[in-house]
């Protein structure tokens, strides 16, 4: 159901994780990774069958049965359970220990007992003090940070700083992180070089995923029924009591104390005469419109909690109950339904186990990726622009701006700039210099245009060509007058009768393909012919701060004193790629938030068919997730087109080319990653790099269509950088003859 991206190949983080239960810590790892680091799971050990068979079938590493309290008597054994293990190879190495929670449980409040299994954090700790992992995570109920059973996590929590390990910990809501559920738990995280962060939250709670947004789109089922494309999706089977009982109860949010008298337990009755109600959630329905209540391991089961559906007469399903415990979609459990709801219910949500594994990584990377600030700067640098000399570049085909700002922010001044599109050029005007107007590449008075902008001193011409008739997505239409302005542009420097000393040429990789390459060939000779040299290379916006696989051929052909000084752009984040969610976070969503804070920031309308359709696909997945009775006739049967339709970005991950189709999730991979819509054009400009005050002017299409062309300005911005170099370097050494010191960059 996942379609694959272009990735580098990683360097590996091993990770044991003990009490793994049916996986939700490691399918969480296993399943996020950077773009140059990943997780190997090496084994996932517990006392439970059952929960292993479902470990085994979506984490894809072993199982191993065992008891945690006799290994940490003697953590030797462990390599004996483990004969892959080898903690002198397997580094960096991470331990997971989330230690049953039942003891510590606040449901025990009565219970004065002690219970065995509290020890067995204590044993982790024994663990992990005899092999040392490079980090640690540990996750429970609150209750181990505080409270009567504190004492036992105190215990272990000094065996492992006498082993040398610096913890953080702290009680997190779930909430926070996009589970649709408000579950607390105490998250401690352990490392013996520096220390491990808390992950950040990035909900609000008035903004956090509902249940609603959870699972409204499942098909109704009533009593016993299974939903027939899955399993999961499959109700217990209720007594006729029960049913006329859940009858009763009103929808979104009723609970057992709207039932008629006599259809309340004794039990509940007598609560409720002496004023001291107990668990007034039994028998309880969920709110539509707020996260869930924490779903535990009796979850099947009405009368132990708000565990009915807001408005079918019914308890919640298999599927229902993972979906709400932050469970991907496509995750299947073995077992018994009884097994199931209790392994999903003892289960640490995968998506939040997702936000651990990334700060983990992050820990491991040990890098600075804040691009973000280049812009920033930039922009403070212009309200103050100096009068000094700078090198001057000519914006050809300049679109809403994204070169001449990756060029401006390089320290370079745009002269003049010029597009057909009306709206790109005011785009240009407000965000970017207002230099910019309307003109075609064959204007004659283009030429004299540009003579006067630049003056003489040393200048670039910089353009990105129209890439649509070339591009993969338009298959055919060798025709397509668009092609020739790649040659227009060859053309216009011809024309000059002073020559720039660099010209950069942007477009898409289909350029190579036969439709493009006769025309790349021709301009290549063409600046040859001019007495130019030309670099070219192939870039992925990724290397260059920009959360997106977006391959660009960039021809960089500059003056043959020029060339001599210059060495090739340099990536601004070569070994760890930006996140979509890096650029999405902080945003409000637009359907809840009435500022106008952020501009461009509008949701496309959609059908409730297609945000049903959306709402079945997770993170990374596409088309392939919907139930083929909802598949679109086109996608039904053999097709084998684009597996992205209907696709969800990934928090975690990059997108895939941003095109001018952004504004819908039927084009491609351009679902949110936590919300049943479309990004908007704001989210889509981030994604293409674009800082947040970057405003686009026109109406929405052609906004997108803006956004969808532009070239990413952290990646011109790198480009520019290494000609302006190139250029200082050539003045210094005196070897443009009508070049001034002075021009030095």
């Amino acid at each position: 159901m996942a379609y694959k991206k272009k990735l580098p190949r990683p360097r590996t983080v091993y990770v044991v994780d003990f009490f793994c239960g049916a996986g939700g810590m490691s399918y969480g790892f296993s399943n996020t990774r950077q773009s140059h680091l990943a997780f190997d799971v090496l084994a996932g050990i517990d006392i439970d069958s059952g929960a292993l068979a479902t470990y085994e079938r979506n984490v894809g590493a072993p199982g191993v049965k065992a008891d945690i309290s006799e290994i940490g008597a003697d953590p030797s054994i462990l390599r004996t359970l483990l004969p892959r293990f080898d903690p002198d190879v397997h580094r960096p190495l991470v331990f997971i220990g989330c230690a049953p929670c039942q003891g510590f449980s606040a449901l025990r409040k009565g219970d004065e007992r002690d219970d065995a299994r509290n020890n067995l954090m204590v044993s982790f700790a024994q663990i992990v003090a005899f092999y040392k992992p490079d980090a640690i995570v540990m996750e429970n109920v609150p209750e181990i940070l505080k409270g009567k059973f504190a004492h036992y996590f105190d215990n272990a929590a000094l065996k492992l700083r006498d082993a040398g390990y610096t913890l953080k910990q702290g009680i997190v809501d779930l909430s926070a992180y996009g589970v649709p559920q408000r579950r607390k738990r105490a998250i401690v995280t352990g490392a013996r070089k520096g220390h491990v962060p808390l992950p950040t939250p990035i909900f609000a709670p008035e903004d956090a995923p509902t249940v609603r947004d959870a699972i409204s789109h499942l098909r109704p089922l009533e009593s016993g029924e299974v939903d027939p494309f899955d399993p999961l999706h499959r109700v217990p089977k209720h007594t006729q009591r029960l049913v006329d009982l859940i009858k009763q109860i009103p929808p979104d949010g009723g609970d057992r104390r709207s039932l008629p008298l006599e259809l309340r337990l004794k039990s509940h009755v007598r609560l409720d005469d002496s004023q001291t109600p107990g668990f007034t959630d039994v028998y309880g329905r969920l709110r539509w419109d707020t996260p869930s209540v924490t779903i535990t391991a009796k979850s099947r089961s009405a009368s132990s909690g708000r565990f009915l559906h807001p408005e079918q007469n019914r308890n919640i399903s298999v599927r229902e109950a993972a979906i709400l415990q932050g469970f991907p979609q496509v995750f299947s459990f073995a077992g018994t339904p009884t097994q199931q709801y209790r392994h999903i219910g003892e289960a640490v949500p995968p998506l939040f186990a997702r936000f651990v594994a990334w700060q983990l990584l992050e820990y491991f990377a040990k890098g600075d990726w804040q691009v973000k600030a280049l812009f920033e700067q930039w922009r403070s640098r212009r309200k103050r622009r100096s009068k000094g000399a700078k090198i001057k570049v000519i914006d050809a085909f300049c679109g809403a701006g994204g070169m001449g700002l990756g060029f401006e922010a390089a320290g370079m001044e745009t002269a003049f700039a010029f597009d057909m599109n009306a709206d790109a050029v005011a785009t240009y005007r407000q965000n970017v210099a207002d230099v910019a107007e309307v003109f075609d590449v064959n204007d004659k008075q283009l030429v004299t245009r540009i003579a006067s902008a630049v003056g003489d001193g040393p200048f670039c011409i910089a353009g990105g060509p129209p890439c649509q008739g070339f591009s993969h997505q338009r298959r055919g239409e060798a025709d397509d007058p668009r092609n020739q302005l790649v040659l227009r542009f060859a053309s216009l420097v011809e024309r000059l009768d002073r020559k720039p000393h660099a010209v950069v040429l942007e477009n898409v990789t289909d350029l190579d393909l036969p439709r493009g390459k006769l025309i790349l060939a021709e301009y290549v000779k063409r600046l040859r012919a001019m007495g130019y040299k030309e670099f070219r290379y192939d870039l992925n916006s990724a290397d260059f701060g920009v959360p997106q696989l977006r391959n660009r051929i960039i021809v960089v052909a500059l003056t043959q004193t020029v060339a001599k000084h210059f060495t090739s752009p340099v990536p601004l984040t070569p070994g760890r790629w930006p996140t979509v969610g890096e650029a999405l976070a902080g945003l409000p969503d637009p359907a809840q938030d009435d500022s106008t804070e952020y501009s461009n920031h509008e949701v496309t309308k959609e059908g409730a068919l297609n945000r049903r359709r959306i709402a079945y696909v997770d993170m990374g997945h596409g088309r392939l997730s919907i139930p083929p009775d909802l598949q679109l006739p086109c996608h039904a049967g053999d097709y084998r087109g684009h597996r992205d339709v209907y696709g969800r970005l990934d928090w975690f991950s990059q997108a895939r080319t941003v095109t001018g189709g952004h504004d819908s999730f039927t084009r491609g991979e351009y679902g949110h990653p936590f919300r049943h819509r479309s990004i908007t054009s704001r989210e889509a400009a981030q994604l293409q790099g674009f800082p947040s005050w970057f405003a686009f002017v026109g109406n929405r299409a052609s906004v997108r269509r803006q956004i969808g062309n532009a070239v990413p300005p952290p990646m011109a911005y790198a480009v520019a950088r290494a000609i302006a170099k190139a250029i200082g370097r050539a003045v210094n050494a005196a070897q443009i003859e009508e070049g001034d010191a002075a021009w030095a960059v």
